[in-house]
């Protein structure tokens, strides 16, 4: 008996302050490791935070770069279509200028051609006004010789008129040469004067010109003579020749109004020499009505 209760009075073979203490310390170890590992946590959900706030910020500003990129590209196809626009406005305004140069050019060109001709009808009007000024024989041919000097460019010249009877060409008029050189030619057939001497090759075109009524006109630049030999008639009678041996140095080839020119003189300057010799030769004197009359009926 006096052992069983000897027994059940032991509680521990150690002090209690022992015990306590152990407890105490495990305790704060406990709670020291607890703490640590909240604080680890703690400084890992912090290191987290922070990471994934650099994260969204980077996010926030690739999204910033991105939308700038989209508006950029946005602005970027804008003004591509702009340039094709206004590619297409350049092309159709050149094409529309090319157009304008086109026109003109032809109105220009058409400016160009009608100043030529009222140059030639001009020129026409004077020679013509000119060639039937006046009825003395001096004074129409010094105008002959005027215009295919001022108009023509002639440098020496000269007028031959037909001795039908003694079927020959006699020089009446030069300019720029010595009538007294010139030779009287022959109409076909034998001399009938020892005035006329042997063709040479400007009295055969001379000749030529004035027998088939067909003006010679030198085509180009010049370089032959003589330069031109017209014909001149009275209706269909070859009364005479117009010879142009040389042209002026800075007249290098004949032009249309030159040969327009020739034209007139071949056609009126023979009536006109013409009648300047019978109104010369009857003192001016004006025909009767009645001779008039009688000629017209």
């Amino acid at each position: 008996m006096s052992e069983r209760k000897g027994r059940g009075s032991r509680k521990s073979d150690r002090p209690e302050a022992t015990v306590a203490a152990e407890l105490k310390e495990k305790r704060d170890a406990f709670l020291h490791s607890f703490f640590r590992r909240g604080a680890e946590l703690t400084d890992e959900v912090v290191d987290e935070n922070r990471r994934l706030r650099a994260q969204i910020e980077r996010l926030e500003q690739d999204n910033a770069a991105l939308r700038k990129q989209v508006a950029s590209d946005r602005a970027m196809r804008d003004l591509l279509r702009k340039i094709d626009e206004l590619e297409r406005e350049k092309s159709r305004l050149l094409s529309t200028v090319t157009e304008q140069e086109e026109v003109t050019g032809r109105i220009v060109n058409r400016f160009a051609e009608v100043e030529s001709e009222l140059e030639s009808f001009a020129n026409l009007y004077v020679a013509s006004f000119q060639l039937h000024q006046s009825l003395r024989l001096r004074t129409v041919v010094r105008h002959i010789r005027e215009l295919l000097v001022q108009l023509v460019g002639a440098r020496s010249l000269a007028v031959y008129f037909a001795d039908e009877e003694g079927r020959r060409l006699a020089p009446i008029a030069t300019e720029g040469v010595d009538i007294e050189a010139l030779p009287t030619l022959a109409l076909g057939g034998p001399s009938p004067s020892d005035l006329i001497e042997p063709l040479d090759p400007v009295s055969a075109v001379i000749e030529r010109a004035f027998l088939t009524g067909i003006p010679h006109v030198a085509e180009g630049e010049v370089h032959s003579r003589p330069v031109a030999c017209l014909p001149m008639k009275v209706e269909d009678r070859t009364v005479g020749a117009i010879v142009v041996y040389d042209l002026l140095a800075q007249k290098q080839a004949l032009v249309t109004v030159d040969r327009e020119l020739f034209k007139l003189l071949g056609a009126h300057a023979g009536a006109t020499i013409f009648a300047a010799y019978l109104y010369t030769s009857g003192d001016a004197r004006l025909p009767a009505p009645e001779s008039l009359r009688a000629l017209l009926s």
